[in-house]
C-alpha cells in the first residue's frame, strides 16, 4: 500500500487486521526495507498485526534529492503522520540498527503514539563533537562511494566488521542481498548524510524523559551495542536489556525464533485488554 505522506509517497504493508490483537510497526535498518522482516511475519501473527513501512529513501518508498529531507525532525514529522492516521494508535514500534535509532527518536517526540518500543542493536547517538564529525567524514567518504560504485560499496558494506558474527542462514542472507542491490544509491547516500548515526541529534540526555516500556535487545557477539544498550538501560526510566546467545549485530537474522519470543512476551505483558 502506498499513501502520500508531507509530499513523498510511503510504502506500507498492513499484514493482518485482526481486532483481538495489537498493531506492532517495524522498522527496518540501513539499506533494507519492509521485506527484511518477512520471514518474521507469519509467527509474529500469531499475537499482533504486523505493519512493515519501507522507511524514506528505501525499498518502495520515495526518496528526496536534497540530504536535509532526510534529516531526524522531517522523518520524524512524516512517520507520525502515516502511523497516526492511517493505523491504530497505540501500537508497539520496533526498529533494528537505524531503524531502531528512528524508533528512539519517535519515542521521545511521540511517545503518546506508542504502548510500548523494542529496540534492536541500537543507539541514541553520538555524544562528544569531534567523534561526530568524524562519523560526518566517514559517511560523507561512503556516501561518495554508493554514488561512484554502487556495487563495489555493497561488496565492501557486507565485509564490515559489524557483521562478521552473523550466524544467519544462506537463505536469509541472500534476501538481505536481493534488498540491498535494488535501492536507489543517490536516495541511500542521502539517508546516510541526513540520518547518519553522526547526524542525527544525541538524546542520551532527554532518554529519562521517555515514560513509556523500554525493551532493548542485543546479540551476545555484538560487544560495541552491549556497552551502549548498557548506558541506555541506565538512562530509561522502564527498560529492560536483553543480550541474545550466538547472535551479532543482526539478531533477527541471527536467531529470530529468539527474537519473537522476546516481541511475544513484551507485547503480551504490555498490552491493554
Amino acid at each position: 500500500m502506498n499513501i502520500r505522506v508531507r509530499g513523498i509517497s510511503y510504502h506500507f504493508e498492513v499484514h493482518q487486521q485482526n481486532e483481538k490483537l495489537p498493531f506492532l510497526i517495524l522498522l527496518h535498518g540501513f539499506m533494507g526495507s519492509g521485506r527484511s522482516f518477512r520471514h518474521l511475519i507469519p509467527q509474529l501473527k500469531q499475537f499482533c498485526n504486523p505493519v512493515t513501512i519501507d522507511m524514506l529513501g528505501h525499498g518502495e518508498t520515495e526518496g528526496a534529492e536534497l540530504h536535509y529531507r532526510f534529516s531526524t525532525n522531517e522523518q520524524v514529522a512524516d512517520l507520525s503522520k502515516l502511523i497516526g492516521e492511517q493505523l491504530r494508535i497505540p501500537s508497539f514500534l520496533y526498529g533494528y540498527s537505524m531503524g531502531g535509532r528512528m524508533a528512539l527518536q519517535l519515542s521521545l517526540h511521540r511517545q503518546d503514539l506508542f504502548s510500548g518500543v523494542i529496540l534492536e542493536s541500537s543507539t541514541f547517538g553520538i555524544e562528544g563533537e569531534t567523534e561526530r564529525q568524524a562519523r560526518q567524514a566517514l559517511d560523507a567518504k561512503r556516501s561518495d562511494d554508493l554514488l561512484g560504485n554502487f556495487e563495489g560499496f555493497l561488496d565492501n558494506w557486507k565485509k564490515m566488521p559489524l557483521f562478521d558474527t552473523s550466524t544467519a542462514s544462506d537463505q536469509l542472507l541472500d534476501q538481505v542481498n536481493e534488498i540491498q542491490q535494488q535501492q536507489n544509491p543517490l536516495w541511500l547516500a542521502n539517508s546516510l548524510q541526513g540520518f547518519g548515526t553522526g547526524t542525527m541529534p544525541c538524546i542520551r540526555h532527554g532518554l529519562s524523559k521517555i515514560a513509556i516500556p523500554v525493551e532493548l535487545v542485543v546479540g551476545g557477539k555484538d560487544s560495541k551495542f552491549i556497552h551502549l544498550n548498557r548506558q541506555m538501560e541506565k538512562e530509561l526510566q522502564d527498560a529492560e536489556l536483553h543480550t541474545v546467545k550466538n547472535a551479532g549485530h543482526r539478531v533477527h537474522l541471527d536467531q529470530p525464533e529468539t527474537l519473537i519470543s522476546h516481541l511475544k512476551s513484551f507485547i503480551n505483558k504490555y498490552s491493554i485488554s
